[in-house]
């Protein structure tokens, strides 16, 4: 009996002993860089540790301090793999340049107050523009004017497209989606416009004179006047003499 009640203690106090080591390794080994122990490590190393203490206890061996930490086997270091922060060279095609065409004005992402005089026409240059129309009569300019194939400008204030010809209502953003002869163009009177984007004006240009001068390079006139010839004839004064013959006076008186 006594010996069967001394088989439990030691049975007691190995489990005790085993669930103590098992706390202490479980602290000793959680730290910052491994804060879990394994499966396999538990299973491979901790329990056969156990089962020699519980084989010891059993057989009277004195196991000594139990709290002492078993020395640990060295993890072998993995080899870190080296950052690389190379980037692969950028393939992207350059940007082909826009050439824009002489009087084109860029007026970037802000509206500019614009005046069309009469007969004067505003187009987009390269590049779509935004056009307001706030005085003055002005009409839509469009080459597209094939029935079933017509193109104008977009009126995104009332959501419609204005034809060639027809009149754009003020105070209405119109867009001109490209430079392809579509613009709008201003009545008798001129017109203002606010305009964004990149835009020319085109009309009422005056003529260039590049006529060549005239030469003037006449040769002098001679004057080489002749001498006057005056061989005047003699007047021939031959009076022919006066013949007088007197006629002796008659005279008859009566006798006294």
């Amino acid at each position: 009996m006594k010996k069967v009640l001394k088989i439990a203690a030691c049975l007691l106090l190995a489990g005790a002993f085993a669930f103590g080591a098992i706390c202490v390794y479980a602290a000793s080994y959680s730290s910052a860089d491994d804060p879990l122990i394994s499966l396999s490590y538990i299973n491979e190393v901790l329990l056969p540790q156990v089962q020699d203490m519980i084989k010891d206890a059993l057989s009277g061996v004195d196991i000594g301090d139990i709290t002492t930490a078993p020395e640990t086997t060295e993890v072998p270091e993995t080899t870190e793999i080296p950052e690389t922060t190379e980037q692969p060279p950028e393939t992207t095609e350059p940007i082909p340049e826009v050439t824009f065409p002489a009087g084109t004005v860029n007026t970037g992402v802000t509206y500019v107050v614009v005046q069309l005089q009469a007969g004067q026409t505003l187009y987009a240059s390269v590049n779509s523009c935004e056009v307001i129309v706030r005085a003055g009569g002005t009409t839509v300019v469009s080459p597209f004017t094939v029935k079933w194939e017509e193109q104008g400008v977009s009126d995104t204030t009332g959501g419609k497209e204005l034809y060639n010809g027809e009149t754009v209502p003020t105070n209405h953003t119109i867009l001109i989606p490209r430079d392809d002869g579509r613009g709008i163009t201003a009545g008798e009177g001129g017109a203002w416009l606010m305009v964004r984007g990149d835009y020319i004006i085109k009309g009422n240009e005056p003529a260039e004179t590049t006529a060549a001068p005239v030469e003037t390079t006449a040769a002098p006139v001679e004057t080489k006047a002749a001498p006057a010839v005056t061989t005047a004839a003699p007047a021939e004064t031959t009076a022919a003499p006066m013949e007088t013959t007197a006629v002796p006076a008659v005279t008859t008186g009566a006798a006294e």
